[in-house]
């Protein structure tokens, strides 16, 4: 009897799965939307490597090499089954671009036509040739890692690709930032969805690549107008209006960890804006994944140049916000050895069929996946190095002064003595003597709120003998780093105590600078008294 019970319920459960199996696929049937995204699922969660082959008539080669943007007429076989009705061009920007003649990165779309054929779910695709990525993973790593932050980001896999019996060898296959797309996040399709072509802020006339709202960009304006807002309290209002504020913050630390320099944060490139209909807001999504991790020691609280990164940056409390989850990401999602265990998952998935196809590709995949893995534990390791370090707080002023400490050695060129000395006459000075041509300075650094200061200080000089820069000055003398003003006050041969000053402004909300007192000299030397250098608040 117990046995006959078994088998019961070991069938009564198969019958229910297979009833909900037969329900999900008869509802998928009436709702076509939702059987291209089940289509499309498997085809970035099954791991495995398909095989294309393209044909494009003798005309269309002729177009791409005249036009490598028009679309031209193509035949795409995977397998036994072709795809007719199919548009291609050829894609790629400064650095990934190739001819149709080499190894292109390609656009397939199959909305040109009026078929309702799709490819494994998707109207438009893209082939990365991946010739800035050798590991042909980045895209397909960090991508995920955006996901799971909760930023759309379009999904990744793989193909070994040939051209009118050309081996091209192996891609990487990447979804279109479209319809499809948004609707995989349950957006409204109908919300624009911009792009740019080279390095562009929001600033710029973007291209509308998506949408079927009002085509004048007032949106982008809006946000623009909204990001560039120089007074705190009406940024801090009228940004959250316009922008997703929670999901740029996750967007922004995520390119951030993952150093991606080419990215919207610090080189304003390589990203979509989407215009969230429902919401109102604007969405940022990633774009071009291929070139992350190189500088594992790139700071985890940059000097940004897209627009809306610095406005985050410059309210003290979008920054906090950027600097808690900036920390919880870390930790919940750029987990190191997650990541390279995914990592050494998928090639071992991947490997048979390189191996079958090219197996010195197999070999050179396999070694760079290698590579991979060693920069996501520099850069975590760099980045828990960063996280452990003191937060830096505004710099305090007492009746408009800031007394300055934790002044640090920086020899730059010629070998100069340096130390902390008791000066004669009892003050503590900060010495610097000149071996041979010599720039070296003592420097601090303060996080300062927009206004206007002075930096000040006595100091005292012997014999020295200077070196001149445009901007840097002569001799010895005080300025902040980066400085675009000119540094004028100096000192050179001998002189008593004297008072040096370099004024400079803040103008974003918040920023950290470095303050230099230094020596530029072929000889001699300088004392800069410890107690006197200060920062003076300026009216």
């Amino acid at each position: 009897m117990m046995r006959l019970f078994k088998i019961s319920v070991v069938f009564v459960i198969t019958a229910s799965i297979l009833c909900l199996f037969s329900a999900a696929m008869a509802k998928s049937e009436k709702n076509p939307g939702k059987k291209r995204q089940i289509a499309a699922d498997a085809l970035f969660t099954n791991a495995n490597i398909l095989h294309l082959r393209i044909e494009i008539p003798k005309e269309g080669l002729k177009s791409l090499r005249n036009d490598p943007r028009k679309y031209v007429k193509a035949v795409l076989w995977e397998g036994g089954q072709a795809y007719t009705n199919i548009m291609v061009h050829v894609k790629g920007s400064v650095g990934s671009y190739r001819d149709i003649d080499d190894k292109p990165g390609l656009t397939f779309s199959l909305n040109k036509t009026d078929s309702k054929e799709r490819f494994h779910g998707l109207k438009k695709f893209h082939l990365n040739n991946s010739v800035q990525d050798g590991t042909y993973l980045s895209e397909w790593t960090c991508s995920e890692l955006f996901r799971q932050a909760g930023v759309p980001a379009p999904r990744a896999t793989h193909a070994l690709v040939e051209l009118n019996g050309r081996k091209l060898g192996l891609y990487v296959l990447v979804e279109s930032i479209n319809q499809d797309f948004l609707e995989t996040y349950s957006f409204n399709t109908k919300g624009n969805v911009y792009g740019q072509p080279g390095g562009a802020d929001i600033t710029e006339p973007l291209e509308r690549m998506e949408g079927d709202g009002e085509n004048s960009r007032q949106d982008l304006k809006a946000l623009a107008k909204a990001a560039h807002e120089s007074d705190p309290a009406r940024l801090a209002k009228q940004l959250p209006l316009i922008l997703d504020v929670d999901c740029f913050i996750s967007f922004m630390a995520l390119e951030v960890m993952l150093c991606h320099w080419d990215g919207y944060t610090f080189a304003a490139h390589n990203y979509r804006v989407y215009h969230d209909m429902d919401t109102d807001k604007m969405v940022f999504i990633p774009h071009d994944l291929d070139q992350l991790m190189a500088d594992s020691s790139a700071p985890i609280l940059p000097n940004p140049n897209g627009l809306v990164s610095r406005a985050i940056l410059n309210l003290p409390q979008t920054r906090l916000k950027y600097q808690q989850r900036f920390k919880e990401l870390f930790k919940t999602v750029f987990v190191a050895t997650n990541l390279t265990t995914r990592i050494d998952t998928l090639v071992v998935k991947l490997m048979p069929a390189l191996k079958t196809y090219d197996a010195h590709l197999a070999r050179e995949f396999k070694n760079n996946a290698e590579n991979l893995k060693d920069r996501i534990k520099n850069r975590a390791h760099e980045v828990e190095k960063q996280l452990n370090q003191p937060v830096p707080e505004p710099l305090k002023f007492a009746n408009n002064i800031a007394k300055l400490e934790g002044w640090r050695r920086e020899n730059d060129e010629g070998g100069a003595m340096m130390e902390k000395v008791d000066d004669p006459n009892g003050k503590q000075a900060l010495w610097i003597r000149a071996r041979g041509a010599t720039t070296a300075s003592w420097r601090t650094r303060v996080l300062l709120e927009r206004g206007r200061y002075s930096f000040e200080g006595m100091a005292r000089s012997s014999k020295i003998k200077p070196v001149f820069d445009d901007l840097r000055g002569e001799g010895a003398g005080l300025r902040i780093s980066g400085n675009i003003t000119p540094r004028r006050n100096k000192l050179t041969g001998d002189s008593n105590w004297q008072k040096l000053t370099f004024n400079f402004e803040i103008k974003e909300a918040m920023e950290e600078i470095g303050l230099v007192a230094e020596l530029r000299a072929t000889e001699g030397e300088t004392w800069f008294d410890v107690e006197s250098l200060q920062l003076v608040q300026l009216k």
